[in-house]
């Protein structure tokens, strides 16, 4: 069956020749419904991805998962820099821009994608020469490049779904790569391979995302790219400044695992992947949630300052409720969540303490997804650029200084120091440059305490952590109830299914 939205795909077309569909009042349902079917298609990710994992995690043990997670981590820092931020300016431009000059953006902008990238790929084995890693790393980073450039490609074609909100398709897109590697990780593990092929199995997933894209948005848009250096100048310095900071504002987190495979050893760095996995598993989604959000976000900071304001309020409470569960749920049950997806054997026993550390920095995660998307949406990019950097040099220092005596756990100790001072910066800046469009914090003290209880609840049944986790998240459940502390729209939603 497909998506609900994709039945729409017609309707919305045609809503853009009248009112845009961003304008409408069917935006704000057309996002709810099509980040549920995000977050549902995670969810279905996430539960394909905990069957393979742990077959992966065990057959690699903690040395080999951590090369792995290198290798992984170092293609995102790459393709963070080289999209450097060309993702959510398209977004931005085909949600306010003229629907005929689609087609020629589109053009130069894969153009300029698929040249950044291979620039990108290539400077990344150079990287992996240049510091001495394993030949079977290396290698892993030639054949990650190629997949790193599928990626980029699949991401480039989905931006029309984005910025009409025809997330139904993008759910598809969100979950075919992870079913694909999933499969492929398996039957790795079934026939003993080493640690090489692994690294092509994201580049399946990769590569069906890039056909499902292309067989879609095929009909509106031509898949050709074009190679104009004129063109990409021009699209450059409109885009310099936003680039380095969307750039910036991406790479700090996995400079953390990467300064870990270099300042300490293949076993520290794997208990620290591990625990950043499940993490990064989390922390997808409150960007899922708010990138959805983005064209609703950058078309009200354009013509409706009001709405922004409001669709901000909702995203911050969303987001602190969504955020403190997590946190709650990972810090409680990290010992289960290891165990898992180690298969009992406890090769990876002290990722459980810093696994415990990661999670209390996803409230952080959650809320700055929301701020750094409401600077993008108001062009805060100089102020972005510098908190970013700021960000990243801080990581360099703190990197330096805590990981090369204490490991995994002065990793994770890099990360939460990280998202708090990050997420805090965020804040600061959107009320000093926008104070009109920051959202009030009035009523999150109700979300405090609801959270507050719920992880007092749960950490008195720790030696139970399943117990733990379920009582904690029934009393979060009834406390915010209680106190009315969740947003109207949830409960309209649901009234509507």
């Amino acid at each position: 069956m497909l998506p609900s939205d994709v039945t729409e795909d017609a309707s919305a077309v045609d809503d853009l020749a009248t009112e845009h569909v961003l304008d409408s009042p069917k935006a704000g349902t057309r996002f709810l419904r099509g980040s549920s079917m995000r977050l549902a298609a995670f969810g279905a990710g996430l539960a394909v991805s905990l069957g393979a994992t742990p077959l992966a995690v065990h057959h690699l043990g903690p040395a080999g998962w951590g090369q792995y997670a290198t290798v992984t981590s170092l293609m995102f820092i790459v393709a963070a820099i080289t999209e450097g931020g060309l993702g959510q300016m398209g977004v931005r431009e085909l949600s306010v821009g003229e629907a005929r000059a689609r087609d020629s953006f589109m053009r130069d902008l894969l153009g300029l994608r698929l040249t950044l990238t291979l620039i990108g790929a290539v400077a990344a084995l150079a990287f992996s020469v240049a510091v001495g890693y394993e030949r079977v790393v290396v290698e892993g980073t030639a054949i990650a490049g190629v997949g790193l450039l599928l990626t980029n490609l699949a991401g480039t074609l989905a931006l029309p779904l984005a910025a009409d909100l025809r997330l139904g398709w993008m759910a598809v897109t969100d979950f075919l790569p992870q079913l694909v590697i999933a499969v492929t990780m398996v039957a790795l593990v079934a026939s003993g391979a080493g640690l090489l092929p692994f690294y092509a199995a994201p580049v399946a997933g990769s590569a069906a995302a890039l056909v499902v894209t292309a067989s879609v948005v095929g009909r509106e848009i031509t898949l050709l790219p074009a190679f104009r250096p004129g063109r990409w100048r021009t699209l450059l310095a409109q885009t310099l400044v936003y680039a380095a900071a969307t750039a910036t504002g991406s790479i700090y987190f996995r400079i953390v695992l990467i300064a870990t495979s270099v300042l300490s050893s293949k076993t520290q760095t794997g208990f620290y992947s591990l625990a950043f996995r499940i993490l990064e598993l989390t922390t997808i989604v409150p960007w899922l949630i708010v990138s959805s959000a983005f064209p609703i976000l950058v078309r009200s900071a354009w013509n409706d300052p009001q709405r922004l304001r409001y669709a901000l309020q909702r995203l911050l409470e969303g987001s602190l409720i969504l955020g403190g569960w997590f946190s709650v749920c990972v810090v409680i049950g990290a010992p289960v969540a290891i165990h898992v997806l180690d298969l009992g054997a406890q090769q990876f026993n002290p990722s459980i303490a810093v696994l415990r550390i990661l999670g209390a920095a996803i409230p952080a995660t959650f809320l700055l997804a929301t701020f750094s998307y409401a600077l993008l949406s108001l062009r805060l990019y100089r102020q972005l650029l510098i908190v970013n950097g700021s960000i990243t040099v801080l990581a360099v220092v703190l990197s330096a200084a805590l990981i090369p005596e204490f490991g995994a756990d002065g990793a994770a100790v890099v990360s939460l120091t990280l998202e708090i001072v990050l997420m805090l910066a965020y804040m600061i800046t959107l009320e000093r440059s926008r104070p009109e469009a920051r959202p009030s914090l009035a009523g999150t003290e109700r979300i405090a305490l609801a959270l507050a209880l719920a992880f007092g609840a749960g950490a008195a049944l720790a030696p139970h952590p399943v117990v733990g986790v379920a009582v904690a998240s029934a009393v979060l459940a009834v406390t915010l109830l209680a106190l009315r502390a969740v947003p109207t729209e949830l409960f309209a939603l649901v009234r509507r299914r």
